[in-house]
């Protein structure tokens, strides 16, 4: 839900209120979505979460950082059960706009990501279109990037 009307395309402003640095924040989030047999041959453990985002919402972004939240569905073989796991792909809007410019499709006015989480190796893609890689924003690692620009 956006902060205010004022604010659109804006979810969160994380802020260090010491040194009064500021980030703002969009968040997308995905269903989990049950791994098909074909795609765990091809890409491991894991499963995609997807995001059909507007051209615009892309490449008219007022927001800094993209938070792709992606619900990872695991099976612990000893108790046979299976959880679904939280992971985030936390990428500065910049480098998303690279991507999408470098790599994406354009579907009507939409692109679609489709992004593989593999909670096992610690790796993250997209599938969709032309595959490149997004390890670099997966989790603790992408977090710990979008701190800094606030330290």
């Amino acid at each position: 839900m956006p902060m205010n009307a004022q604010m659109k395309g804006v979810d969160l402003v994380l802020m260090n209120i010491d040194n009064k640095k500021s980030v703002t924040i969009q968040v997308k989030g995905s269903k989990a979505f049950e791994p098909k047999k074909n795609e765990l041959r091809k890409y491991g453990h894991g499963n995609v979460g997807w995001f059909y985002l507007d051209e615009k919402t892309i490449f008219g972004a007022t927001a800094e950082y993209f938070i792709f939240l992606i619900y990872v569905i695991e099976e612990d073989a000893k108790i046979g059960r299976r959880t679904l796991s939280p992971h985030s792909i936390v990428i500065p809007t910049n480098k998303l706009k690279e991507f999408t410019k470098k790599y994406k499709k354009i579907h009507g006015k939409r692109f679609s990501y489709y992004f593989w989480i593999n909670p096992k190796t610690k790796k993250a893609f997209d599938i969709r279109d032309e595959q490149f890689n997004v390890d670099e924003f997966l989790d603790k690692t992408g977090f710990s990037k979008l701190n800094k620009e606030i330290v």
